[in-house]
């Protein structure tokens, strides 16, 4: 009986023992690691399939910092972006007008802002316009802007102003209650 019970284990350990597939990791530039299987890597995109997932999952080139392949190989795309964008560092947001900068990118929302009226001329105030977007996108988390609308107001004798609308986009989904 015991012979048995023996043989049957030894039969047995084999089907328990299959060897699980390499994984890759994917790092996306927030630093965030992926342990997936990567299927194709073309020009503009990443597919992959997630473990334990059933259905691929494409990324934008520009969302993936490097890929560490289960073989070994490392292949870099991006450099990390910044962990945490609030107020304080404003200078780290990317405004933009043109549409392929924010491409793959996840939208925050709508945003706008208008230079203050102690500027003395027209590019102060646009800066300063460009400046107070600048901190509306980094208080929401984002990391680029994209400019939808930029005007500038004001004749002679009259205080000069700038109107800016965009659109807010970060490198991850937005948090609940936050984004569109």
């Amino acid at each position: 009986m015991l012979r048995i019970a023996v043989l049957l284990l030894l039969s047995l350990l084999p089907s328990l023992s299959i060897a699980q597939a390499a994984m890759d990791t994917l790092i996306l530039v927030s630093n965030r690691k992926i342990i997936c299987k990567v299927q194709s890597v073309s020009s503009s995109k990443v597919t992959i399939l997630k473990k334990g997932a059933q259905a691929p999952e494409e990324f934008s080139r520009k969302q993936i910092h490097k890929i560490k392949y289960a073989n070994g190989r490392v292949e870099q795309f991006n450099s990390l972006a910044f962990q945490m964008v609030d107020e304080k560092n404003f200078q780290a947001v990317v405004v933009t007008e043109n549409p392929a900068d924010v491409d793959g990118l996840y939208v925050y929302g709508k945003i706008e802002a208008k230079s203050g009226t102690s500027s003395k001329t027209a590019k102060a105030a646009e800066k300063n316009a460009r400046i107070r977007l600048q901190r509306r996108a980094a208080a929401m988390g984002a990391m680029y802007v994209l400019i939808t609308k930029s005007e500038s107001r004001g004749g002679y004798k009259e205080v000069p102003t700038h109107y800016y609308e965009g659109i807010a986009y970060g490198i991850e989904p937005p948090k609940e209650g936050q984004g569109q």
